[in-house]
């Protein structure tokens, strides 16, 4: 019995990597040039297919794709072969590609949440993370940012810096070769600069899905007229979906670090957002919005009653770049107010090799260093 993969390949006429990237289906019909990670196709726990794509002016051929193949795994499991390939028309078309079912969050549940921590005996400090961190952190936090983009995000990645929240990005890191400061419009070239931003006032972000670094037409958002607006931090902007935002707004950070440090998710890193919060990010390896969104699920049915905010687990997620001040806050009012002295946003924990199964609170202590002979 042929697999859903090979019955895939069969009606596309060519291989599918096992990253699920192939050829579009309908690549014909872009109006914009294709790339070889615009189309990809995974395949769910009961084997169902999914696919997603870059370009939408292809969705009526991936639609015609997806029936010819719902039909040929559909034949092959009633034991015949299907070697149908994909033709415009259907007498009988079969229902979409299933979609990543909605769930809603759940209220917090205190009590449910302090029961959780309470397993946990000992304190969990920031000095207890950073000695438990895989990867020793330095002293100096304006090494904190490189440090974590160079270790989560492969060479050449190219990773969007904010210092205004609502922005397009100032600047633009690229792992293993440096920072560069933006341009506010298309066309403007980017300049090399000498370092991260060192704060903002209300802090420093940056956009976990790393990107092409050009500008995109945006298909949620139009102008006056009713043409797309381009960007370069929306979706299309994005060349995978590789990390999940685990924060909580109404924990107090001694009653959240010890729910993270007991999760069995690959946390790569745990980092202060300057304020309040304390963000953890999962490792998810997801390579389209479909494929993060259908994870994410999940998340939120296992972690929103004990405080996860569902709506920071987000595709496209802006969070805090540790290492960075925070100079101040917005409040519930839409004005902004300066803290008395600026807040430091701390990186408290980095493991990039994290994998699934062994929590943070398993991690041995690192080894104090030890003094250098005279």
């Amino acid at each position: 019995m042929k697999s859903h993969k090979e019955l895939a390949e069969e009606i596309l006429g060519y291989p599918i990597g096992e990253d699920g990237c192939a050829p579009c289906p309908g690549a014909a019909l872009h109006t914009t040039q294709s790339g070889p990670r615009d189309w990809r196709i995974w395949f769910d726990g009961e084997g169902k297919p999914h696919e997603y794509c870059f370009h939408q002016s292809c969705q009526s051929a991936r639609d015609d794709f997806m029936r010819v193949l719902y039909r040929a795994i559909s034949a092959e499991e009633r034991g015949a072969r299907s070697t149908r390939k994909a033709t415009p028309k259907y007498q009988r078309p079969l229902p979409p590609a299933p979609k990543a079912r909605k769930v809603k969050a759940e209220e917090l549940n205190e009590d449910l949440a302090l029961a959780l921590a309470g397993r946990v005996e000992e304190e969990i400090t920031f000095d207890w993370l950073r000695d438990h961190s895989p990867v020793e952190i330095p002293g100096n936090p304006r090494a904190w940012g490189e440090l974590l983009l160079n270790e989560l995000y492969p060479a050449g990645a190219r990773i969007l810096v904010f210092t205004a929240f609502a922005s397009q990005g100032q600047y633009m890191y690229i792992v293993k070769d440096g920072v560069y400061k933006l341009g506010r419009k298309p066309g403007v070239e980017p300049v090399k600069a000498p370092r991260l931003p060192a704060g903002g006032d209300a802090g420093v972000w940056y956009l976990t899905a790393p990107v092409t670094g050009k500008w995109e037409p945006n298909p949620g958002k139009r102008d006056a007229m009713g043409n797309l607006m381009p960007g370069r931090r929306h979706a299309a902007c994005c060349t995978s979906f590789p990390f999940l935002v685990l924060e909580s707004d109404v924990l107090t950070a001694d009653v959240w670090l010890k729910i993270l440090v007991q999760l069995a998710d690959p946390v790569v890193a745990v980092y202060t957002s300057g304020g309040k919060s304390v963000h953890a990010l999962v490792k998810i390896s997801a390579a389209t919005p479909e494929e993060f969104n259908a994870i994410k699920s999940e998340y939120v049915l296992r972690l929103s009653a004990v405080g996860a905010d569902a709506a920071a687990m987000t595709p496209v997620r802006l969070s805090r770049l540790p290492g960075c001040m925070r100079h101040g806050a917005t409040g519930e009012n839409g004005t902004y107010f300066k803290y008395d002295q600026p807040r430091l946003q701390e990186l408290l924990y980095l493991n990039p090799g994290a994998v699934h199964g062994v929590p943070i609170l398993t991690m041995p202590a690192r080894q104090p260093r030890k003094a250098a002979r005279s």
